[in-house]
């Protein structure tokens, strides 16, 4: 009897045992989650705390934007005002530029006008540039035989020195070529006056006559 006893009462420790260690368990894992959860709530805590900071930062700054706002409003207000002011000032600018309009066509005809004119000159101009290009060819041709002349004068010269043995006093080459710039000068105005004056081509037959009383 008392082994039965002991046995039933061996079962009962055990199955306390048991049950102890699954409390334990329970427990153990009942304060793990009580701890995940207090620090979830710390972790709330602060971000609510943030929160906070950061709706009274997004507060001040919708007081400033209001503020803005109503300083906006205020000069849109007074723009509206101005409005119908600068409306009426913009007609009568409006009248005034259709007027300076008509000038400004009137004056385009004149300067076309003008255009023309100046268009005809430059045609008279480029005529005579033509001729008087045409004259300084000639100038410059009359220059070449001036100083082919002036080397077959020095030459002949040279050798007539040679031939005599002495040297001849004669004009010297600068200013024998000073004069012929000066006679080339004379030359050149002739030909203007000729191409200005639209005379006669016996006027080189006289510039030539000219160089030949030089070399004379």
């Amino acid at each position: 009897m008392n082994l039965e006893n002991l046995d039933a009462l061996s079962q009962k420790i055990q199955s306390l045992l048991e049950a102890t260690r699954r409390f334990k368990a329970e427990k153990a894992a009942a304060e793990q989650k009580v701890a995940e959860k207090c620090a979830e709530i710390e972790a709330l805590h602060s971000e609510i705390s943030n929160k906070s900071s950061e709706i009274e930062s997004l507060q001040g700054e919708i007081a400033s934007k209001n503020s803005e706002l109503g300083q906006k409003q205020a000069t849109i207000d007074s723009t509206l005002k101005d409005y119908e002011s600068v409306r009426s000032e913009l007609d009568q600018i409006s009248s005034e530029l259709d007027n300076k309009i008509a000038e400004i066509e009137s004056l385009n005809t004149k300067i076309q006008e003008r255009d023309n004119e100046i268009e005809t000159l430059k045609a008279d101009v480029a005529e005579k540039d033509a001729k008087i290009e045409e004259m300084e060819s000639v100038v410059s041709e009359q220059d070449s035989e001036i100083q082919s002349a002036q080397e077959k004068f020095q030459n002949l010269l040279s050798t007539i020195e040679n031939e005599l043995g002495t040297e001849l006093q004669v004009t010297s080459p600068e200013e024998a070529s000073e004069a012929a710039e000066e006679v080339a000068e004379e030359t050149a105005e002739e030909s203007q006056e000729i191409a200005e004056e639209d005379v006669n081509q016996d006027q080189p037959k006289q510039q030539e006559s000219a160089q030949t009383d030089f070399f004379a």
